[in-house]
């Protein structure tokens, strides 16, 4: 099930206007976190330093929307559960 939400995120959700708004934003608070450590490292210690955190970065994103559709998901199903057996009722 996971595989089928991962593949909704890689192929809609994460190309929206709206999840690159959110990846700029992301993106600034991120460079804002490392400038004590740019100051501190060589370049190419730095950069390799950067593109990690934003790889991990990236993989909480993925991680956080699978949750969340899934919770999401699962919320609808109790809804119409309730409704169901209030209907009946």
């Amino acid at each position: 099930m996971n595989k089928k939400i991962t593949e909704i995120y890689n192929a809609m959700i994460q190309r929206t206007k709206f999840t690159d708004e959110i990846s700029r934003e992301m993106e600034k608070k991120l460079k804002e976190l490392l400038k004590k450590e740019e100051s501190q490292m060589e370049p190419l210690e730095y950069e390799q330093y950067r593109n990690k955190l934003f790889e991990a970065v990236s993989i909480a994103e993925e991680a956080g929307f699978v949750k969340g559709f899934r919770y999401a998901v699962l919320l609808m199903a109790e809804c119409f559960v309730s409704d169901d057996m209030a209907v009946k009722q």
